[in-house]
């Protein structure tokens, strides 16, 4: 890839801010922060698999394209031989920033002829039937349409794009992407990003290290994720070679130091209350550039682009808003992390190296800036997006499907005329990205899959698996295998198994906020209607997001165990009980009857008091009774129906139960209900799946409830 050429950078020392070098504490602790840097390197093993799984990948793609080329355009095998793709990596791996664990960004850029079509109907079956890839999916829908697969134990992500020659150069320049369509041009443009960010930044080793830190801190607080509204890795990557652009001469201590300095202050949580609309971040000379490759980034011509909350834009022609998915709620998040990540550092670098490593942990001040964020136990409500399909082999393209479109729930679309969640100005959302899996429900799956995988491979050859599996591999799963799946013994449940994602969303409500009450219905349906859309939504195979409100004492056990909550609450109760049991010692007289703990050990539950809870659209007092009589887990569930005419009502959440506490008692009927379900061949559904179907599918869209049961 060319460089830009040195007089084209002459802009740059424009840029600089401050030309210093690093003073006092960025000196002390860019030790540890360079120690830190080291133990995020991938093994030696790990980096032998990843070069050997992208040569494996680019002789697949060589000699696919040498068959397509022959059979589907009848080139002599001499010619076809002359015509040549190109594999480019972007992303974390392009810039040497990856971990342990990361996936690899890929784009294929074909020659003339190749289409993406062949792309998903023939190179995914091709590679589907390697036996070193498992867990291919083709994602359609998305901005960038990408094949998702892990080859020997490591993600990729591979898009595509094609140019009108018959061999990719090293160098894709802008004359090749003229009448490339949208997508080609954004796949082609990745690469060129990719290289043109490496070529901007001053100082290649200090902005590897600082972004290797930011995308560590990004993942820990939860604020790292492109479907859910917030930046990608590009976004970052660019964020970092800015500050690195304005602030040459610093260290990585002293870069990462001035990345919160700089973005606590620049990017602002209500620019469209202010009216003082966020300035965008660009590495280049100017936010516009004349071009002839479709319409670049200009606020002037553009309400999107005027409206951008968080613009951050690509180096290379046609500029784009690589942060577009963000939304206000995201907006807010991403401003209180950087004025946190400000504070800390701005309270702590003036600590010394030791003293910050026997406070914090081993690598001082950068393992306090890096603690996870916490969500759980944080707020009062959470809400719950259940994502659920039958089919095994189609979950997880079903689930990446809905994920893609899940900013609309809180967000709306064109056709939400105001009513979001975000429209109401007394309710704020906290984002988690995360998607909790039962982990049953996972080694089902993957038991599922691998059977299905050895038959195939045990009844037909390497060529009609390509075949077989050609038509059905652009929805992300396989029509022919839910025959498989729900084949049962006599003595089996007829119920199909449902495998299931939940996400959660913290919400809090400011009662000194004054406005309209809080009505979910509006936001549900926009968002049902779009997944209906989906490509991966199908009827019967398929069910529409179930959301409800819940409390901790309703979230599931496996999700608190995964999300780290139990340990959390088992180590304070710990505590709490030593605590206890040091202060009975300490009494040595006369002992109260009500201050009697239990024989167990453990404290009496504390009395609860009821907490006015306004909510919206209970139809009787019978309903809300019905809610509350469900078992734990399933929260307050949202229906179809008359939400216009339902009345208000006042309905009480019960208090957040200790975990023991909950594990012992409501959560019994859904543990044994799981262990039947395992006895039974594992194919039968979970106790709450009925429930569920009858939420999204006995009923319509006319019959939605508004019971939320919120304690405001």
């Amino acid at each position: 890839m060319t460089s830009v050429a040195a007089a084209d950078k002459d802009f740059l020392s424009k840029k600089i801010v401050s030309a210093d070098g690093p003073k006092g504490g960025e000196v002390a602790h860019d030790v540890s922060l360079g120690e830190w840097c080291i133990t995020r390197i991938e093994p030696e093993e790990e980096s032998n698999r990843r070069r050997s799984v992208l040569e494996r990948i680019v002789n697949v793609v060589r000699v696919w394209i040498r068959h397509t080329m022959i059979t589907e355009f009848r080139m002599p095998e001499a010619a076809a031989a002359q015509v040549e793709g190109r594999i480019f990596a972007t992303g974390s791996y392009r810039y040497n920033v990856h971990t342990s664990g990361s996936d690899i960004d890929m784009v294929l850029i074909a020659p003339s002829r190749i289409t993406r079509e062949h792309f998903f109907n023939t190179l995914a079956p091709r590679l589907k039937s390697e036996p070193w890839v498992t867990d291919l999916h083709c994602i359609r829908e998305s901005r960038v349409p990408i094949i998702a697969m892990v080859c020997d134990g490591i993600d990729i992500d591979l898009s595509f794009g094609s140019i009108r020659q018959d061999r990719v150069p090293e160098v894709i320049t802008d004359d090749l992407l003229q009448g490339l369509d949208e997508q080609s041009v954004l796949s082609c443009n990745a690469v060129r990003v990719a290289h043109n960010i490496m070529d901007l930044v001053p100082n290649k080793a200090v902005f590897r290290q600082a972004l290797r830190f930011v995308k560590a801190w990004g993942k820990a607080r939860s604020i790292y994720s492109n479907t859910f509204g917030f930046p990608s890795g590009i976004g970052w990557a660019i964020l970092t070679a800015f500050v690195c652009q304005c602030y040459p001469n610093q260290n990585a201590a002293g870069m990462v130091t001035r990345f919160f300095r700089t973005y606590h202050t620049w990017f602002k949580p209500n620019p469209h209350e202010t009216g003082t609309e966020n300035r965008a971040i660009y590495l280049t000379e100017s936010m516009r550039a004349r071009t002839h490759l479709g319409r670049g980034w200009d606020p002037r011509e553009s309400k999107s682009d005027a409206m951008a909350l968080f613009p951050v834009l690509t180096p290379a022609v046609p500029y784009g808003n690589t942060c577009y998915n963000v939304t206000l709620t995201n907006l807010r998040q991403l401003c209180d992390e950087f004025q946190r990540g400000h504070d800390l550092l701005s309270k702590d670098l003036g600590m010394s190296a030791a003293e910050a490593r026997a406070k914090f942990g081993p690598f001082g001040i950068w393992s306090r800036v890096l603690e996870p964020a916490p969500f759980f136990g944080k707020f009062q409500h959470y809400l719950q997006i259940k994502v659920s399909c039958s089919d095994p082999e189609h979950y997880q393209a079903y689930a990446d499907g809905v994920e893609s479109r899940i900013r609309i729930l809180w967000a709306g679309n064109a056709s939400s005329r105001g009513h979001t969640l975000e429209d109401y100005r007394q309710l704020r959302l906290h984002l988690n990205p995360r998607r909790f899996e039962d982990p049953e429900e996972v080694q089902l799956r993957a038991r599922l899959i691998g059977k299905s995988t050895g038959a195939a491979a045990a009844n037909h050859t390497r060529g009609s698996v390509g075949s077989r599996t050609s038509g059905q591999l652009g929805d992300g799963g396989s029509s022919s295998f839910r025959g498989a799946v729900n084949t049962k013994d006599s003595t089996a449940p007829s119920d199909p198994t449902w495998f299931t994602a939940n996400y959660f969303i913290g919400m809090t409500v400011d009662t000194k906020v004054s406005s309209a009450k809080i009505d979910l219905a509006p936001a549900i349906r926009t968002f049902h209607s779009v997944v209906r859309e989906l490509r991966q939504y199908r009827e019967g195979l398929t069910r529409l997001p179930v959301i409800t409100v819940v409390d901790m004492a309703r979230i599931p056990t496996f999700v608190k165990v995964e999300a780290g909550y139990m340990e959390e609450t088992e180590a304070a109760q710990e505590e709490l009980n030593t605590s206890e049991a040091e202060e009975a010692h300490n009494s040595s007289h006369t002992v109260a009857p009500a201050d009697v703990e239990k024989s167990d050990g453990t404290s009496a539950e504390p009395t609860t008091s009821s907490l006015p809870g306004t909510v919206v659209g209970v139809s009787n007092g019978s309903t809300a009774s019905a809610a509350d009589r469900a078992g734990s887990g399933t929260g307050h569930r949202l229906h179809s129906g008359g939400a216009e005419s339902a009345a208000a009502s006042t309905v009480h959440c019960p208090p957040c139960k200790r975990i023991r506490e909950e594990d012992d008692s409501g959560d019994h009927a859904a543990v044994a209900a799981k262990a039947e379900t395992a006895s039974a061949t594992g194919a039968s559904s979970h106790a709450v799946a009925s429930a569920d179907r009858a939420l999204t599918e006995g009923s319509g869209d006319d019959d939605l409830e508004q019971a939320l049961g919120l304690d405001f």
